[in-house]
């Protein structure tokens, strides 16, 4: 598995996110701090389909705890994904089971496991993986969350160097301070303004 992924390279092409009509390159790392849940839908709904309809391999976190909380969270979204997700194109997982199983977050760890998903999904035959999800958020107090910032800046790696189309981290504006706010869009080449992917003049490159 290790030559595997270190053998892997990312491949540039153009991709559609379906929210916005530009067009871009493989490889976005963008945030989105969106101000209600409507607005968070309707991007990351159309960011799923068009991603699936590209045969993309998609992965969604969300910060929910149940199963009546997770269908929820997918009728919200508006998203019929039965034959996906029973083929495995696309993947739902609690927020906590994948960045916390441990009862930690271990940044090492997290980025090991974005490429062994990129591995399985070049050997399934998918053009890229595209991940999106609600990012730190009720975990904050869990441990090894306070290097969440590294992560966020070795994603920048990840996404130059592996096939990722994207990866869309979504922030609920209600539930940070402003200083917060401002570090967490500093940590993004890109960001989602008004439906909208603009290079970010606040990004600090690592």
């Amino acid at each position: 598995m290790l030559n595997c992924i270190i053998m892997m390279r990312a491949v540039k092409h153009e991709i559609d996110f379906g929210f916005t009509k530009e067009i871009f390159h493989t490889g976005i790392h963008m945030c989105h701090v969106y101000n209600d849940d409507s607005e968070r839908d309707m991007v990351l709904q159309m960011y799923v389909k068009s991603g699936l309809s590209a045969n993309e391999k998609v992965i969604v976190l969300a910060d929910v705890d149940t199963p009546e909380e997770m269908d929820g969270y997918l009728r919200s979204l508006g998203l019929t994904v039965e034959k996906e997700m029973s083929t495995g194109q696309f993947v739902i997982d609690y927020f906590v089971d994948v960045y916390c199983r441990d009862g930690r977050f271990d940044v090492t760890g997290m980025i090991e496991k974005w490429k062994e998903f990129c591995v399985e999904a070049e050997g399934a035959g998918a053009t890229a993986v595209r991940a999106a999800g609600e990012a730190l958020c009720r975990q904050m107090q869990i441990p090894g969350t306070e290097q969440w910032n590294d992560y966020e800046t070795k994603l920048d790696g990840l996404v130059a160097n592996y096939p990722m189309s994207g990866i869309l981290c979504q922030y609920d504006a209600a539930m940070y301070c402003g200083k917060t706010i401002m570090d967490i869009i500093s940590y993004h080449p890109f960001m989602v303004v008004r439906g909208q992917i603009v290079k970010n003049p606040y990004y600090i490159a690592p």
